[in-house]
Formats: structure tokens, C-alpha cells, sequence
């Protein structure tokens, strides 16, 4: 059931960039999450749960609408994301090794076999600089895959800070990468996730994403950001539904995903 809000502080209509896309012709999950969690993380903080209920068109104007800990993201009478204050602290996956982690992106599975080279997150043909380009690969920890990235200029606001989308972002695909095998396409169903400081362009940045079980048609995962100091800047829970094919497993190769 789509969220209602009624008396909304605050409406606003947005477009989101071809830029920022994730399977073609839709937003990525991780950025429209962010970008609609942001609007409640700002007031009071702690995590925000979002719930994908239909993808999000790019360079195609979509209504926000935020209450005091509930929004919404419409298209007409299409309720496309609706998100909520999720009080809890994140449990974090922890930390891997940094030089494992560079190693590991050799292994990153959409080298072989990518869905959406093109995603704004994990896309290959993304270049440095444009997309993320965060290639998580199997580390040596079981259920676990690992990657360094460094934003870029372009993927950050005044001042070099990385928007709250951006960030999310980052903590999307590597939980679906974690769980998929060959064949096998996801959908993100639902991100919650906690921002704790700032990240910024140019700063490198350790992102690990681990299984978090398999039930039937979804596969969960949890994922943390690192700097070099191993502080946890923000940390995330991901829910992935399978359209098709044969039941979500552990990775073992190659993996197809849509986010």
C-alpha cells in the first residue's frame, strides 16, 4: 500500500539526470533512495528506510512530497518510492584488508557478464570520473565482496562533499553482486541506511557488502563505506527480489542485476 501524505512541508518537483541512470531509461535505486532520504535524514538524522515500489523514469518530472518522517516520490498517481524514519542503529559488515579489497576488483563479476554497463554505480563502460565505478570482487571472507572507490568532482556538490544520493549510491549494488549467480536479475526492493560523517570527491574510500541470507525470491545485504582509519561513514541494509528465472544463490560467478 503507497504511503499518504497529507499537509507535506515540504513539494518539490524533481528530474533526474541520464547520468544517474541504472538499468536503461531508469534512475539508479541507491541515488533515488538517497536523494528522497536525504529530505528526511536532514531533520533529526538516523536511518531512513525506502521502499522501490516502481522505477523512476529519467529526465521526467516526479513529485516529492515529505511529512515529518514519512515521503514519497510520484509519478501522477503512480507512487514510485515511498521512505520513512527507521530508528536502530545499522549493523555493519566489517572492514577487509584495502590492498585485498584493490585486488578483489579484478574479480568483479560484471567484468564478464554485465547487465547494465551503463550503471551510474557499478556500470564498466561508466568512465573515471562519470559513474562510480565500484567493481566489488569476492574477498577472502565467505559471502563477501569488497571494492575502493574514489568519487569524482562530478558526483559531488560545493565544496567537494558528497551528496546523501551519492553516498547511497554507493552502498547499492555491492549488495545485490554479493548474492547473485549467472542468470539471475534483481530488483531493489528496499535500502535502509544510516550516513555518519562526510565523504568527499577525490578521498578514496573502502566499501564491503556481505550476505545477509536468502529466502525464496529476495536476497539481502549489508554494506558499509571505510576511510583509511576504519571508521564506518554510513552503513546499509538491502532487500533484492528476483524477476525470473531460477532462485537467488551465493554467488559463484558471473551475475546479472538491475538496480
Amino acid at each position: 500500500m503507497a504511503t499518504t501524505i497529507t499537509d507535506p512541508w515540504l513539494s518539490a518537483t524533481l528530474a533526474f539526470p541520464a547520468t544517474r541512470c541504472g538499468p536503461p531509461g531508469a534512475v539508479n535505486g541507491g541515488w533515488v533512495s538517497g536523494t528522497v532520504a536525504a529530505h528526511l535524514a536532514g531533520r533529526g538524522g538516523g536511518p531512513v528506510e525506502v521502499t522501490l515500489r516502481a522505477p523512476t523514469p529519467l529526465d521526467t518530472p516526479v513529485d516529492l512530497r515529505v511529512a515529518d518522517d514519512h515521503a514519497t516520490l510520484t509519478a501522477g498517481a503512480t507512487t514510485l518510492v515511498s521512505a520513512r524514519r527507521s530508528p536502530g542503529r545499522m549493523a555493519a559488515p566489517g572492514p577487509v584488508d584495502w590492498a585485498d579489497a584493490r585486488r578483489a576488483e579484478a574479480h568483479f563479476a560484471g567484468h564478464a557478464d554485465h547487465p547494465f554497463p551503463g550503471c551510474f554505480v557499478c556500470g564498466t563502460e561508466r568512465a573515471v570520473g562519470d559513474g562510480l565505478r565500484i567493481f566489488p570482487g569476492p574477498v577472502g571472507r565467505p559471502g563477501t565482496v569488497a571494492a575502493l572507490v574514489t568519487p569524482g568532482p562530478g558526483q559531488a556538490g560545493p565544496g567537494g562533499r558528497l551528496p546523501v544520493a551519492a553516498v547511497w549510491a554507493a552502498l547499492d549494488c555491492p549488495t545485490a553482486w554479493v548474492n547473485m549467480r549467472p542468470g539471475v536479475v534483481v530488483l531493489l526492493g528496499r535500502l535502509r541506511a544510516e550516513v555518519r560523517a562526510d565523504l568527499w570527491a577525490g578521498e578514496t574510500y573502502l566499501v564491503v557488502a556481505e550476505s545477509a541470507g536468502i529466502e525464496e525470491r529476495k536476497a539481502h545485504g549489508r554494506a558499509a563505506l571505510y576511510d583509511r582509519d576504519g571508521r564506518v561513514l554510513a552503513a546499509s541494509a538491502a532487500t533484492w527480489v528476483r524477476v525470473g528465472g531460477s532462485p537467488a544463490v551465493p554467488a559463484t560467478g558471473r551475475a546479472r542485476l538491475a538496480s
